[in-house]
């Protein structure tokens, strides 16, 4: 199968699951950004183990930078993106090659796994956001690299880490290029708890502004909306706690916004 897998990671070992969860004959690229001793010996002892895995590094944290490598690198004309703390079902990959076919992007769907009444709330609030409308976001993503002629002369903005993958989907929305949706084509994402999950909430807000900063077509539009009507559908369609939680996970993003912009916070996950 012609597809290059890209798995951004700097210090997360649940790698070696994600990795173990690739269930088609297809290259790896594990493109490490400011990797920690414990990742490069892992992922060099992977790539013992399996002569498909490459290996490629850049010296600073970012997402949008490693993703960007990984495609320099990359062998073939279809790339997916991959996260380290997600595992494939089995099938995945083949049902969103398949969608390659009709589309020249292709999306499947992430499962948040959980097993608190918290991570349960978290998980029905992830999907919530995630149900509205089909998108580019990553993972699980699939898609041809000749999209580039179409969406400009970068596929993940040099400058943002947090919500590079927002304004990927806006360019690719621009450009209007239609998006395959598989249902069936799922990974797992591994459970977040609450900490994790406000904490990336606040960050999304810090790229959002750092997005307007840099004058990049990447609108918060979900910033603008009235957070009392989120409360409203939210609690509609996934119940009454779920819909408060995304109340307030859309006050820690709007925290973040407001806090990045009087204080120019930098992103500590640029170099």
């Amino acid at each position: 199968m012609k597809i290059s897998i890209i798995i951004a990671v700097s210090n997360d070992l649940r790698i070696e699951k994600a990795i173990k969860s690739i269930d088609e004959d297809v290259e790896i690229i594990i493109s490490l950004n400011k990797p920690t001793k414990d990742i490069v010996d892992l992922v060099s002892k992977l790539k013992r183990k399996n002569q498909k895995i490459k290996i490629c590094t850049i010296s600073y944290l970012s997402i949008a930078g490693a993703y960007n490598n990984g495609i320099k690198h990359s062998t073939y004309s279809n790339i997916l993106l991959m996260d380290s703390d997600c595992v494939f079902e089995k099938g995945c990959i083949k049902r969103l090659y398949r969608g390659l076919k009709k589309s020249p992007l292709s999306k499947g769907l992430v499962v948040f796994r959980y097993k608190s009444k918290v991570e349960k709330i978290i998980s029905q609030a992830r999907d919530f956001h995630c149900s509205g409308r089909i998108n580019a976001y990553s993972p699980p993503l699939l898609f041809k690299k000749n999209i580039l002629s179409k969406i400009g002369g970068y596929y993940f903005h040099p400058a943002l880490c947090w919500m590079e993958d927002g304004e990927f989907d806006c360019r690719v929305q621009k450009a209007k290029l239609p998006i395959y949706f598989d249902p069936k084509a799922k990974i797992y994402h591994d459970r977040l708890n609450l900490k994790t999950d406000l904490k990336n909430a606040f960050m999304y807000g810090v790229g959002w502004n750092i997005s307007s900063q840099l004058k990049i077509d990447n609108k918060p539009s979900g910033l603008i909306k009235s957070i009392s009507q989120l409360l409203i559908k939210g609690t509609k369609e996934k119940g009454f706690i779920t819909g408060v939680y995304l109340y307030i996970w859309k006050i820690v993003i709007l925290l973040g916004y407001n806090i990045q912009r009087l204080f120019k916070i930098r992103d500590p996950y640029q170099k």
